[in-house]
């Protein structure tokens, strides 16, 4: 007998999917136009692509951005319509000789109402939420994974910098407890072997009888929906080949409902980088007034011959930022 595997278009999701995307100007030549790019333009750039903007940060050399992403989009294919709307749009009624107005890198991370750290704490505690702390043998099984520098190359791209991580829950059919320690820890290993070719790192797992707390990260060409429907198949595969009793004593149909929570994490909170954006902007428009409220010729120069204004912009942008942050 054969379980039927799991299909993306029959999946649903219960998501909260944000993107912080950093990205400037082609060898950062000053585009005054960009500094324009609102909120509300952007939003409608990005309209016909189901996009939603969040927060926008801009000058005329770098550009911010907060944005809500549905799990079936991936952070490459998001960051690509991005930047060539922008891109159009910059060029309209614009005197650029170059069709590159952005340059090729950018930088993208997730974040989410909970941080790393909480996310981390939150499955290493399932035992307790769950009221099997006081048990002599819980059945929760907790794994983290460690992973070299060859192996990170997985999620890594060559011409952007990233970090796109995830939490995951899965519950098994109707609820019914199909997991025991031996079975969750080789389902562990099937998604470790799986995880290369998937361009997916695993990074920690709480299994319980009924339900699974997975934290991956992924790489930018990779949605979340496609890797989760990965994990989905590749752990029915293996329960249905060496723990098929457990499968049929649970009465499952299949391993799983055919649903799933996604949520995006990261080392800072949606919160923290909202007021980031709001902070930089403020920034921005601070030094722009100082800028023009000076005559140019009679501007102090700073050693490098750049009048005072300008090095206070530049400055700003050359400061550590929300990139090294994270």
């Amino acid at each position: 007998m054969q379980i039927r595997p799991f299909e993306l278009d029959e999946l649903r999701f219960a998501w909260c999917n944000r993107i912080y995307l950093r990205t400037r100007t082609h060898w950062r030549n000053p585009i005054p136009k960009l500094s324009a790019l609102t909120n509300e333009v952007l939003a409608d750039l990005l309209e016909p692509y189901q996009l939603h903007v969040l927060e926008t940060a801009t000058n005329d050399i770098e550009a911010c951005f907060l944005l809500s992403l549905n799990p079936r989009e991936s952070a490459a294919t998001a960051v690509s319509k991005t930047k060539g709307r922008i891109s159009k749009w910059l060029n309209i009624d614009s005197e650029l000789s170059s069709p590159k107005s952005l340059s090729r890198g950018y930088f993208a991370c997730t974040i989410g109402q909970a941080t790393a750290q909480a996310v981390d704490a939150y499955l290493r505690n399932q035992s307790e939420h769950h009221g099997y702390a006081d048990r002599p043998n819980p059945p929760v099984f907790l794994r983290s994974f460690q992973h070299n520098d060859i192996i990170q190359k997985t999620v890594q791209t060559d011409h952007a910098v990233s970090s796109l991580r995830y939490h995951v829950v899965l519950a098994s059919w109707f609820r019914q407890g199909v997991f025991d320690a031996i079975a969750a820890e080789s389902v562990s290993k099937v998604w470790i072997e799986r995880q290369r070719a998937n361009r997916f790192l695993l990074e920690k797992v709480s299994f319980l009888p009924d339900h699974v707390h997975v934290a991956i990260s992924i790489h930018p060409s990779q949605s979340p929906s496609a890797v989760v429907l990965e994990l989905m198949n590749a752990a029915q595969e293996r329960m249905w080949r060496e723990f098929a009793h457990l499968v049929i004593r649970a009465k499952a149909e299949r391993l799983w409902q055919a649903s799933a929570y996604i949520g995006s994490f990261g080392d800072l909170t949606s919160n923290a980088v909202s007021g980031y954006l709001k902070r930089w902007s403020l920034k921005n428009r601070e030094c722009a007034q100082r800028f023009v409220a000076t005559d140019l010729s009679t501007k102090p120069k700073e050693p490098s011959g750049e009048p005072m204004g300008f090095f206070c912009q530049s400055r700003w942008l050359a400061s550590p930022g929300i990139a090294v942050c994270l």
